[in-house]
Order: structure tokens, then sequence, then C-alpha cells
């Protein structure tokens, strides 16, 4: 089903590819990274946009509050469910409210796109778009590069 975010129909599409979950968690839980805005990189490189540090400066002010009072405490909320025996009902419902917290956080990635100046132009950008991100929000570590550039390889082209 298409909704009005085309950010959020490429996500929901490109996370059910074989090994994009794992690779985009793996991201998450190692170095740190917000799989939605790794999701908005790859998005922007699809359509040929560079990403520019000053555009990931105004999402991360706009979504920062957002993703650490509401989504990873619902993150965090589900995980400790799941390892609880005879809650799976309940853990189902936590996981619902967290992918409509993430998509809340989608949406109001994508009213910053619609909203703010075009990007540059850039043929392929994907693996500089995630460098960004990575470098801007991330924790460093060994094993990082590798991690998105395993990442970079299962997104579409």
């Amino acid at each position: 089903m298409m909704s009005n975010n085309p950010l959020w129909d490429y996500s929901i599409a490109t996370y059910s590819l074989e090994g994009v979950a794992p690779a985009c968690l793996a991201l998450q839980d190692m170095f740190g990274l917000d799989v939605n805005v790794l999701f908005y990189a790859a998005w922007l490189a699809q359509l040929e946009q560079r990403l520019s540090h000053d555009h990931l400066t105004g999402v991360e002010t706009l979504i920062a509050d957002w993703r650490h009072d509401m989504v990873k405490p619902l993150r965090a909320m589900r995980q400790r469910w799941r390892q609880t025996p005879y809650t799976a009902g309940i853990g189902d419902e936590i996981k619902s409210l967290e992918l409509r917290a993430e998509r809340q956080q989608q949406d109001t990635m994508y009213a910053y796109y619609q909203e703010s100046a075009g990007l540059s132009w850039a043929a392929r950008p994907l693996r500089e778009n995630l460098a960004l991100v990575a470098s801007f929000s991330g924790q460093e570590g060994e094993g990082r590069f590798a991690a998105l550039e395993r990442l970079a390889l299962l997104f579409p082209p």
C-alpha cells in the first residue's frame, strides 16, 4: 500500500530486501546510527541528490528530540518485552507503536525535504550520503566503514 510519503514507501520496501534489516540494525546497535536517517540518505541518493551537512543538521534538529523521547524508549521497551515469556501480544503492540513513531519521524523528515531548498545533483551519491550520516551522528568504531559498505551493496541501485 502506497502512502503519501515516498520516503516511507521506499524505507518499507527496502527494509524487506534480503540482508537489509540485519545490516541496518548492526549499524544502529554497534555505532548508534539512526536507521531512519540511513534510509533518508539512501532515498535521496536514489533521487540522485547529495545530502549536505547543512541539510542533515536541519533534519537532525527536527527529529532528535522525537527519536530520543519516543522512538528509542519504545524500542527499548519492545526489546525488554521480547525477553519476557508469554507476552508476545504485548510485544507486538509495542512494535506497532514503535513503527508508528518511526513513521512520524519519517513524515517530519519528508516534510523538511519538501520545504527545503534543493540539494545538489550527484550521480550515485549513496556511499557519500551514508558516510555523511555516519560521520555526523554515529560513533567511530572498528568495522563501521565495512558495515556501511555492506549496507550500500544491499540497497537498490
